[in-house]
């Protein structure tokens, strides 16, 4: 993937983000709006900015895309698997996820994401697909599927701490774990038989990140936070975007409930010994989740 085609993407994934986010936030803000009087006269700020440990548990609901090439060893040919991407895949509809935060020595954190998907599809090939040693003839009917985890790791300086405001930057590990597989009809000495192949990866890619949070009232809090790699790291070269953006409500003590939209985008370019091509992937969605602070 050249330089100009990652900006190009970049460009049209934070568009397409901002475009995205904007509605969700104005909407957050004009139900929390009754807050924000409060929010001016009170001292207490909401606990997510005193609490030294926090931990975010829920339910991730993504629409999701994908797209997979794979070189072939048959005839040398960057062969690309051509899904509609209109079509959603058809995986489990919610996906467990947590994010825990721990606040030390005043203005250091560190953040931790997981979660994990499985998702499939099925389309008529419109031409013919090399995957490695075999080819996947033209009409036939073909399966594609992904094993996805997410785990995300990252450490923050905050540099701007106001009475209800914290923005902070930092730097990041993205340890992703990718499984791909196509299954379906080919063509061996004229004779036709079903075959599967399967490549993975495991890929280790650092980022760097911002985040923005905002104590509407000492119970209500706007969160957002950006993560971006555009580089090539190793065996992989291309962009990652996670972001995210909602708001959380402190319902007692130690117990809040939240809602956030949250985008994930991964466009690489994979040159590994069993599997050199480029996988782009998108999860895209509501968060519901429940947070305990200590």
């Amino acid at each position: 993937m050249i330089k100009s085609q990652q900006e190009r993407f970049a460009m049209r994934t934070f568009y397409s983000v901002v475009r995205r986010t904007a509605p969700f936030v104005i909407c957050m803000l004009c139900f929390a709006g009754p807050q924000l009087t409060v929010a001016a006269e009170a001292e207490d700020r909401h606990p997510m900015f005193e609490s030294p440990f926090s931990i975010d548990i829920g339910v991730f609901y993504p629409d999701r895309e994908l797209d997979l090439r794979v070189n072939g060893t048959v005839s040398g040919i960057n062969d690309e698997i051509d899904f509609d991407k209109r079509r959603r895949l058809q995986g489990s509809g919610d996906i467990f996820a947590t994010e825990l935060s721990w606040r030390f020595r005043g203005r250091w954190s560190f953040v931790g994401q997981y979660f994990k998907a499985k998702d499939s599809n099925r389309a008529v090939l419109k031409e013919d697909i090399e995957w490695g040693d075999v080819v996947f003839g033209a009409g036939s009917s073909a399966a594609i599927g992904t094993d996805f985890t997410l785990t995300r790791f990252f450490f923050g300086w905050q540099f701007d701490t106001r009475e209800s405001h914290e923005v902070g930057i930092g730097v990041g590990l993205h340890w992703l774990s990718i499984g791909a597989f196509i299954e379906g009809e080919i063509l061996i000495n004229g004779t036709s038989s079903s075959a599967r192949r399967t490549v993975s990866a495991e890929a280790p890619l650092p980022n760097i990140g911002a985040w923005y949070i905002y104590s509407i009232s000492p119970r209500w809090v706007l969160r957002t936070r950006l993560d971006l790699l555009s580089a090539n790291v190793g065996d992989y070269d291309g962009l990652l975007l996670n972001a995210a953006v909602g708001v959380n409500f402190q319902a007692f003590e130690h117990f809040g409930i939240g809602l956030n939209y949250n985008y994930f985008k991964l466009d690489v370019g994979i040159d590994k010994s069993d599997w050199r091509g480029d996988i782009e992937t998108l999860y895209e969605g509501i968060y519901v989740y429940a947070s305990f602070y200590y």
